[in-house]
């Protein structure tokens, strides 16, 4: 058995992540920002085709992984996490076209409006004749500057290389590599699961092999309702799940069968339990397992706490 847990949810989020950008892509604005043409109603189409099949896969991939319940809620945790960082990231697009700056209008002296009288007239001549001369100027300067303005072809293909590498732009590429790296990190760092240990207890029940373990090396803490409880894992080989509707794990032998408390909580691969440690527990009483086929067979097998989980033993041997 191999460890698929970080694999699997590398492929759900690269799989988010590029149903996202296909859909973005697909669309008038986001599609013309990022191609640096407005897409073509065809092209829209063949993006929004791969798109939607992409985040289909993704829940695909969830749900086998972890259940229809838990891996809802995971696919929607990562449709959030590949759309927050494509979201943020995208005005900060490196290859971005900048847009020429705009150029501000010289100002205008307005004329002071003649009045009657011989030092008046001559006060209101100066004035006009002041605002034609700024109108003159400011329209020189404007001219000197447009026509100082235009760059050489090779000086814009400079300017624009610089600003694909410049710092700004390696900082926030750097961050949004940054959100998967760190995840897959976490995820190394975490370690296999439990299932996948030396101390793993390795078995048949029926015609199925499986891997048992506790989830953790402590002992039975108390629940909010006063009872201890122990965690357990267990995973069956792939060719086995597709056979099985049903696991169940107690302490003692079911009669005539444990109830839906005690049912592992996914369908596939990795699958988890909870179980009640009972005040009257005792050593001899055993770990009973219970699996359900589909075809409707029942099948039981029960293991020494020693093998499967030394602590909860020793817990249930302090019990008065």
């Amino acid at each position: 058995m191999s460890n698929t847990s970080l694999w699997l949810n590398l492929a759900v989020f690269i799989s988010s992540l590029a149903g996202f950008i296909c859909l973005a892509l697909a669309s008038d604005r986001q599609g013309e920002f990022l191609l640096h043409r407005a897409p073509r109603k065809q092209k829209r189409r063949i993006f929004r085709l791969i798109g939607w099949p992409f985040l289909a896969v993704a829940w695909l991939l969830c749900w086998q992984g972890w259940g229809w319940s838990i891996g809802t809620v995971a696919w929607l945790g990562w449709l959030t996490m590949a759309g927050a960082g494509l979201t943020f990231y995208l005005p900060w697009w490196p290859w971005q076209e900048k847009k020429p700056a705009r150029v501000r209008p010289a100002a205008v002296t307005k004329p002071v409006p003649q009045e009657t009288g011989a030092g008046k007239t001559k006060l209101a001549s100066r004035g006009t004749l002041a605002g034609k001369t700024g109108v003159t100027t400011a329209t020189a300067t404007s001219g000197s500057t447009a026509r100082t303005s235009p760059t050489s072809p090779g000086m814009t293909s400079t300017a624009t290389t610089a600003s694909w590498f410049s710092a700004r732009n390696w900082i926030f590429a750097s961050s949004l590599l940054a959100i998967p790296a760190a995840f897959v990190i976490y995820l190394t760092q975490q370690g296999p699961q439990p299932v996948f240990g030396n101390n793993a207890l390795q078995s048949q029940i029926g015609p199925w092999s499986f891997a048992l373990a506790e989830t953790n090396d402590q002992a039975p803490i108390s629940g909010p309702t006063g009872a201890h409880r122990k965690a357990f894992q267990i995973r069956f080989c792939q060719a086995c799940d597709p056979h099985i509707r049903r696991a169940y794990l107690q302490v003692s032998k079911p009669e005539p069968m444990p109830t839906p408390r005690q049912a592992f909580n996914s369908t596939r691969w990795t699958r988890s339990v909870e179980i009640a440690i009972p005040p009257n527990s005792e050593v001899e009483h055993q770990l009973w397992l219970t699996v359900e086929a589909k075809n409707g067979k029942i099948y039981h097998q029960a293991f020494d706490f020693h093998q499967v989980s030394p602590v909860t033993a020793a817990f249930i041997e302090q019990i008065p």
